[in-house]
């Protein structure tokens, strides 16, 4: 019971405060009506977008469209890998591995 009293207590004191801090946010208002005519003023903005924002838009949805992996590419791997014909070209791989070292050490700089 006693526990009770101290909930209801407290669910009083809170509403009394909220109470006041609306009471308080009313009278500021009506102090300062710039403020209001402020806030209503910024839903009016507008955006526009260059043409070259517009194309780079456009050029984003057409990318995320493509898929992430060339599955034909990756299919005839796997055939030749699996029949045995699969050919690794070392200097190749090692001229990959050296540009992508390049590249990864200039975006570092």
């Amino acid at each position: 019971m006693a526990i009770n009293s101290i909930n209801n207590g407290i669910g009083n004191q809170t509403h009394h405060i909220n109470d006041a801090q609306q009471s308080q946010r009313t009278a500021e208002t009506r102090q300062n009506p710039q403020q209001q005519s402020t806030t209503s003023s910024s839903a009016a903005d507008t955006v526009q977008l260059t043409g070259t924002a517009a194309q780079l838009r456009s050029l984003e949805q057409q990318i995320s469209a493509l898929p992430v992996v060339d599955v034909q590419r990756v299919d005839a791997i796997k055939k030749e890998i699996a029949s045995g014909t699969y050919e690794i070209d070392p200097p190749r791989v090692a001229d990959k591995m050296i540009q992508i070292e390049s590249a990864i050490n200039q975006r570092l700089i």
